[in-house]
């Protein structure tokens, strides 16, 4: 974690998280600060703090009272928007079976991006397929994500079945159709960055990536693939990166998106 932040005008900073005590210490809000932890407090651990370094001394401000200094062209051109997204829509589909996580504590432990690797397809089309053919390929997700819409097919309180047996067990996830413009596939990054800081602050989790020793809570299929096995697929890494340089001029990658989810679990 070593994100670049400002404070907003009248942030209240403490110098300690555990006693809660307003720093003396006077913050410029045009001056950036390195971020380097977010802590999750509060009785139901639903407040978010984000603990900066000035001066060699760290202090913690709510992450209500910052805003994330994007580096990333499509980040900024998002942030430039007002951080949209659409809302999320139910469309429960009774045709995939409801398991329970296999969890410790009975829920997900993160979020899996997809992208569906088909061209030209779209969330009706996709939905058709999943539930034409789930008896026989036992493959769904729980939502799907396109620039104009988030629409949630299967209960996230139950498992989906899109990432294998070692992930399925533990995640929500989500799939992407193809978006062909510069402003719809970032509209798309936008409501796939919300729903996936939605998820995570409605389950007390933190932003964290996945990383080789199991844990994290956002993951891309070719992160599961890649550390957990149990699949192959390497999504949506080259749908990102080709898009990301072809619309943008750019790259992008799931560092790039883990900044985004937490602009906007900290509005959360």
């Amino acid at each position: 974690m070593d994100e670049t932040v400002k404070l907003s005008s009248g942030a209240n900073v403490y110098d300690s998280l555990s006693a809660m005590k307003k720093t003396n210490t006077k913050f410029n809000p045009e001056v950036t600060y390195k971020v380097n932890r977010y802590y999750l407090t509060g009785k139901d651990g639903n407040e978010v703090y984000a603990r900066f370094n000035y001066d060699g001394h760290n202090y913690f401000v709510q992450s209500t009272d910052i805003s994330i200094a994007m580096t990333n062209a499509i980040n900024k051109y998002i942030a430039q928007a007002g951080y949209p997204h659409a809302k999320i829509e139910q469309q429960i589909s009774p045709r995939f079976t409801q398991q329970k996580y296999k969890t410790a504590s009975g829920k997900p432990r993160g979020v899996i991006i997809h992208d569906t690797g088909n061209e030209n397809s779209t969330i009706s089309s996709e939905i058709s397929y999943m539930e034409k053919n789930y008896t026989a390929t036992r493959v769904f997700v729980h939502t799907f994500i396109d620039a104009r819409q988030i629409l949630n097919i299967a209960d996230t309180k139950y498992m989906a079945e899109g990432a294998g047996p070692r992930a399925n067990p533990s995640f929500i996830q989500f799939e992407m159709p193809h978006e062909y413009t510069a402003t719809t596939f970032a509209n798309q990054l936008a409501n796939a960055a919300y729903y996936t800081a939605y998820n995570l602050k409605q389950n007390n989790l933190p932003v964290i990536k996945g990383n080789k020793d199991g844990g994290g809570t956002v993951w891309t299929h070719a992160m599961v693939s890649n550390y957990l096995g149990g699949t192959d697929h390497q999504d949506p890494v080259s749908y990102w990166s080709a898009s990301a340089q072809k619309l943008f001029g750019t790259s992008y990658t799931i560092n790039d998106f883990i900044v985004l989810v937490q602009a906007y679990y900290n509005q959360m």
